[in-house]
């Protein structure tokens, strides 16, 4: 007999919480809902996963427990905090990890949360009935607001006269749990470059090995940076009242970055069109095996400095856009990689 537990983490602004979907084999299932309040985000994480394992040792030790939820977020934790979950996990009957993820409906869950208030430090519990009640309010209400909210495309047949090419480089290509390294940002006007942004930015974690391979960023550089929130600040000011917003993958990734953060730490949100190099080359039909900037950007013989990081990345997007209105406007060939 098996026991299953799913859990979320979610950040806003500088509140922590947890939403958590739980299933005793054969026996009954529901949803919790914890509030972490105020807490750096890795230590939040653990502490929710020991305060939902810990309940369910109590009278399910001897099931084995499904975690799911990447076997990966443990590494990341404090070693203290870490060891402490190995050791409870260690008193059920088994234990094992799985990719099998809630997302949709453990969001639903923790907004319940949020509107009910739920005191700090509660694991409070939700039934199926409820949630599957709410949830539909809930993603009607949120259909309404996207729609609502969603900035327009760019649609124009020539390039913009002026706006503002944002890059991140994060720990993650997952955006709800990304913690931004670097920032990248130039301002354009009439073709020609302005003003660039760049700054480094301090999330309050350790840069993971791959990440400092791949970038170049040292932990140096990280942990003597201002804040997110400065950051954030900072580039915000530096777009300004810009109509259009440039990036490459910009509708997943990048633009819902500068979204999410606005949100969390309750700046202005931008409002302006959008447009995404990637997108306007599926839409060329360029043939080539990937649409990634450094594919792209070597079929149009565009050179730059080291690639994935946030300014080289923002210059070679725009030299990028610029070959692509060239390309489609000059009617030439389409070029083959």
């Amino acid at each position: 007999m098996k026991v299953l537990l799913a859990i979320e983490l979610y950040q806003y602004e500088r509140y922590i919480s947890a939403a958590m979907y739980c299933e005793i084999q054969g026996i009954k299932n529901g949803y919790l809902y914890y509030n972490q309040s105020t807490s750096n985000p890795v230590k939040a994480f653990g502490q929710c996963i020991l305060a939902a394992i810990q309940v369910i040792v109590k009278s399910y030790n001897n099931r084995s427990l499904i975690l799911a939820f990447p076997e990966a977020y443990l590494s990341i934790l404090h070693p203290q905090i870490k060891s402490e979950i190995y050791r409870v996990l260690d008193k059920f009957e088994s234990f094992e990890f799985t990719n099998d993820r809630y997302l949709e409906v453990l969001s639903i869950v923790n907004q319940m949360g949020e509107i009910d208030s739920i005191d700090q430090c509660i694991l409070h519990g939700y039934s199926s009935t409820e949630v599957e009640m709410r949830r539909n309010q809930l993603n009607e209400e949120k259909l309404r607001k996207k729609k609502r909210d969603r900035p327009q495309d760019y649609n124009g047949v020539l390039m913009p006269l002026s706006g503002v090419v944002i890059d991140f480089e994060t720990n993650s290509t997952h955006v709800k749990y990304a913690r931004i390294f670097e920032v990248g940002a130039i301002k354009f006007k009439n073709g020609v470059i302005i003003d660039r942004f760049q700054s480094f930015t301090n999330p309050g974690i350790k840069i993971p090995k791959a990440i400092r391979e791949l970038t170049g960023i040292r932990q140096i550089d990280i942990d003597t940076a201002p804040t997110t929130y400065t950051v954030m600040k900072k580039l915000i000011n530096f777009i300004g009242d810009t109509k259009v917003l440039v990036g490459h993958n910009l509708y997943s990734y990048d633009y819902e970055l500068l979204r999410l953060f606005s949100q969390r730490f309750r700046m202005p949100s931008w409002n302006g069109q959008l447009l995404c190099t990637m997108k306007f080359a599926r839409k060329s039909q360029i043939i080539v095996k990937d649409y990634k900037l450094e594919t792209l950007c070597r079929l149009f013989n565009i050179t730059s400095g080291s690639a994935h990081r946030a300014l080289n990345d923002c210059e070679s997007t725009f030299e990028l856009l610029k070959a692509l209105y060239n390309h489609t406007l000059l009617g030439k060939q389409d070029p083959i990689a």
